[in-house]
C-alpha cells in the first residue's frame, strides 16, 4: 500500500467523467449565518463538481474575507454568489428538480429515495432551517437519518451527505466502475436507468386530469338540466356526492361484478337518489351527456407534455387503461396526446382489467416488448403498480398527494417532472 496524493489518484480515475452522462448539480443555501459554513459550502460545491452555488440573502462585505479564507482555492474554481430573490424558479433552470434537505412530515429518507439526475439541492439556515415559502417551491424533500444523541447535522455536513449520496446513485445508475481500468479512467457501461426501451403509462389521473375534467362536465350538466330546481345545491356538491359512489362502482366493474351498462346508469341514479330524485330517464340523460363531455374537456396533469416531449425521442411509449374504448380514444385524439403513443391497450379489447397481469402481458405482446426492458407508470398502487409487478414489469408509482401507501414499487414520484430524473 502506497500513499497517493488525492490529485494523483483522481487524476488517474478521472471521476469528472460522471458528468458525461448526468448534468452538474446546483447547490442553494438559505441565509447562512457563519462565514465558516459559507466557505465550507463553496468548497463542497467545488469538490462535487457543482455548476454553481447560490446563497440566499444579502451579501455582507464584512464577512467576505473570512468566507474566502474558509473556501480556500475553491473560491476561484466555482461560481458562487448571493441573491435576495425569493422565487427559486428564477434561480433554478426549469430542467432541474429542486430537492430540499430538511426534516418535514412528508420528507423521505434520502437512502430510500431515487434522487433525480438533474438536481438542485437546497439547505436551510443553521438556526431556522428552510422557510415554508421555500419548501412550497421544492419538488422533493429528503431527510438524513441521524442515529446519534445530537439529532441535527451541521448544514455543510448535511449538504455533503446529500451530494455524495446523489453521486453514489448516479454512479450506480450509470454503471460507473470506481476502480481504475487499463486506461486509468472510470469505466462506463449501460446502467439500470438505460435498460428500459418501452414506457407504459396509465391514462386517467396519471396524464389526463380526470377529476378536473369531470368538474367542468358536471357544471355543464348542472346548468343544462337545471338541477338546482331539483334541490341539488351546486354542481360541485353534486360531484362530491357522485365521486365516491362512482369509485365504488368502478371497483366492482374492475372485479367483473357489474357490467358497463349498469355502471353508466347507476352512477347517476345513486347521486340523484341522494337528493330524493328518482328519475331513471334523467339518470340516463346525465350519463349520456357526461360520457360525451368528459373526454372532450381537455385537462392534463401538470408536466404531462414536458415529460412526453422528453421521453418520445428516447423510448417507445404506450398506454394501458381500464377506461371505455370510445372515451379513451376521444381523449387522445382531442388532447394532442395521440402522436406520442405507439400502442393503446384498453381493457375492453383484452377482456380483463388492471390489475390482472394478463392485460399487461397483452400490452407487451402488442408493443413487441419484454418485461425486463419495460416500465409502467401509474397513480394507483393496487391497479397499476401491483398489476405491473405481477407481470414482471418495473414500476413508477405517481403519488401526487404524497400519501403513505403500502406496497412494493421500483420508484415513487410526487410529480411527473421527477420522472425525468429517473429516465
Amino acid at each position: 500500500m502506497t500513499y497517493l496524493k488525492s490529485n494523483d489518484l483522481f487524476g488517474k480515475l478521472a471521476p469528472e467523467k460522471l458528468f458525461d452522462q448526468v448534468p452538474h448539480p446546483i447547490l442553494i443555501a438559505d441565509h447562512l449565518l457563519t462565514p465558516d459554513n459559507i466557505g465550507a459550502m463553496i468548497r463542497l460545491a467545488d469538490n462535487i463538481g457543482a455548476s454553481e452555488i447560490c446563497f440566499l440573502g444579502k451579501e455582507d462585505e464584512h464577512r467576505l474575507g473570512k468566507v474566502r479564507r474558509a473556501a480556500a482555492s475553491s473560491r476561484d474554481n466555482i461560481r458562487w454568489y448571493f441573491s435576495e430573490e425569493t422565487d427559486l424558479h428564477k434561480i433554478v433552470p426549469e430542467s432541474k428538480t429542486i430537492v430540499a434537505i430538511e426534516t418535514t412530515d412528508n420528507a423521505t429518507c434520502i437512502y430510500e429515495t431515487q434522487l433525480p439526475e438533474n438536481v438542485a439541492f437546497i439547505v436551510g439556515s443553521e438556526s431556522h432551517g428552510l422557510s415554508d415559502e421555500l419548501l412550497s417551491q421544492c419538488d422533493m424533500v429528503v431527510y438524513i437519518p441521524v442515529p446519534g444523541p445530537t439529532r441535527s447535522l451541521n448544514v455543510s455536513h448535511a449538504a455533503a451527505v446529500a451530494l455524495f449520496e446523489w453521486q453514489r446513485q448516479m454512479i450506480s445508475n450509470a454503471g460507473v466502475s470506481t476502480s481504475s481500468t487499463t486506461k486509468g479512467t472510470l469505466s462506463l457501461s449501460k446502467g439500470p436507468s438505460q435498460k428500459y426501451k418501452h414506457i407504459f403509462f396509465d391514462l386517467d389521473r396519471t396524464l389526463w386530469d380526470f377529476d378536473a375534467a369531470a368538474e367542468v362536465a358536471f357544471e355543464r350538466i348542472y346548468e343544462k338540466y337545471n338541477l338546482k330546481s331539483l334541490g341539488i345545491p351546486s354542481a360541485h356538491e353534486f360531484h362530491e356526492v357522485y365521486h365516491p359512489l362512482n369509485e365504488q362502482l368502478w371497483m366492482l366493474y374492475r372485479e367483473d361484478k357489474i357490467t358497463k351498462d349498469y355502471l353508466n346508469r347507476t352512477r347517476f341514479m345513486q347521486p340523484l337518489a341522494h337528493y330524493g330524485v328518482h328519475d331513471t330517464a334523467l339518470a340516463d340523460q346525465l350519463s349520456e351527456d357526461y360520457v360525451y363531455w368528459s373526454p372532450r374537456i381537455v385537462r392534463l396533469v401538470p408536466g404531462t407534455m414536458e415529460l412526453l416531449d422528453y421521453l418520445k425521442p428516447k423510448y417507445h411509449l404506450h398506454l394501458i387503461t381500464n377506461g371505455f374504448q370510445e372515451v379513451q380514444h376521444t381523449k387522445l385524439s382531442g388532447s394532442g396526446l395521440e402522436p406520442y403513443f405507439e400502442t393503446l391497450t384498453v381493457s375492453e379489447e383484452v377482456g380483463v382489467k388492471k390489475p390482472n397481469p394478463e392485460i399487461f402481458l397483452y400490452a407487451l405482446r402488442k408493443a413487441n416488448a419484454s418485461p425486463v426492458e419495460s416500465l409502467m407508470i401509474g397513480d394507483e398502487m393496487a391497479v397499476d403498480i401491483d398489476g405491473a409487478r405481477a407481470a414482471g414489469i418495473d414500476q413508477i408509482f405517481y403519488n401526487a398527494g404524497g400519501k403513505t401507501v403500502e406496497g412494493e414499487r421500483t420508484f415513487e414520484v410526487k410529480s411527473l417532472k421527477e420522472i425525468i430524473g429517473i429516465l
